[in-house]
């Protein structure tokens, strides 16, 4: 790859890192997107259901807004590569390095920048002034699991949800989240047999409860045997598990990140800016205010305005 120095490198092509590399590109900088997924949009790209609290995107799928994602990276004429895994990001500090590195991008020398991040990928590396995590969350697997893989064992949201066949099924859910209750309503609706919730602990809104048996939601602690598909000693014919998310950081340990008790990435209210000086965390990976995509962007947004701040701080500095 052609020697290059990005203004920002940003993982993740969701909608917090979609939004947040389009506003760079709009402010006149150069941001670059890395994506471990075939495709950009994040969860949003599977999701094959209509979000209605999406007040941006009325009647459309996740799949759908995915597709709109896409046309504002082209429009904007961001870079995105797709298929790329991060395997670690190094910290470039040595000002003879740092020089050296502009030169080779054919860029001028800046006095004012005291730090790169080079980033390493799939064999490959490219070297930016910062760095947005963006990466986003992935779901929980029960440790019964073991990171194995069960016929009739769904974990999580997705495709393979609305894609599967409930009809005269039994079907247990195990969560006691939203996620948990409405698919639970969507595998009733799907035509099941019967439908069980197992949860440890209630955190769904009150809605979902009006369209379930109050017999069928069962609280406190259980025994779930993945291979038998049993819950309590009850066979079932599928399992659907909805212990939700945790921060994906693959390949981003070398960073350090400061992180908050439940495994997200903390940061800076007013800036997303982490512990890492000129690394930045936006969306779910960082869990900042009410996760969505909503938010997301919101956050994708307020990253790109602190980079801008710190871009045109050090361009003060070189005039001055």
């Amino acid at each position: 790859m052609q020697p290059v120095v990005y203004d920002a490198i940003v993982i993740g092509a969701g909608p917090a890192g979609a939004s947040c590399a389009v506003w760079l590109a709009y402010l006149g900088f150069s941001p670059l997107i890395l994506d471990a997924s075939e495709q950009v949009g994040g969860l949003t790209a599977h999701n094959p259901f209509e979000d209605a609290w999406n007040v941006t995107a009325p009647g459309l799928t996740g799949e759908e807004v995915a597709v709109q994602i896409k046309r504002s990276l082209d429009g904007a004429r961001v870079p995105v590569l797709l298929k790329m895994r991060v395997d670690r990001v190094d910290t470039i500090e040595d000002p003879e390095q740092i020089n050296s590195l502009f030169k080779k991008a054919g860029s001028p020398t800046n006095p004012a920048c005291q730090k790169l991040f080079r980033v390493f990928f799939d064999g490959h590396s490219l070297v930016s002034r910062f760095v947005v995590v963006a990466s986003g969350v992935t779901s929980r697997f029960p440790q019964e699991l073991a990171s194995q893989k069960y016929d009739h064992v769904l974990v999580g949201p997705g495709r393979h949800i609305s894609n599967y066949e409930f009809a005269n099924k039994k079907v247990v859910v195990l969560g006691g989240g939203d996620n948990a209750f409405e698919n639970a309503i969507f595998a009733q609706k799907r035509g099941a047999l019967s439908v069980d919730v197992y949860a440890r602990h209630i955190r769904a809104q009150k809605q979902w409860f009006e369209s379930l048996s109050q017999k069928r939601i069962h609280t406190g602690e259980y025994v779930f045997d993945p291979l038998a598909r049993t819950v309590n000693g009850h066979k079932y014919d599928v399992v659907m598990v909805f212990y939700g998310w945790q921060a994906q950081l693959n390949g981003l340990e070398s960073l350090g990140l400061s992180r908050s008790e439940k495994g997200y990435v903390n940061t800076h209210v007013h800036t997303a800016e982490t512990n890492v000086p000129g690394v930045y965390a936006i969306g779910e990976v960082a869990n900042r205010h009410h996760p969505c995509i909503i938010t997301s962007m919101a956050d994708g947004v307020v990253a790109a305005k602190a980079i801008q701040r710190k871009l045109e701080q050090e361009a003060l500095e070189l005039v001055s």
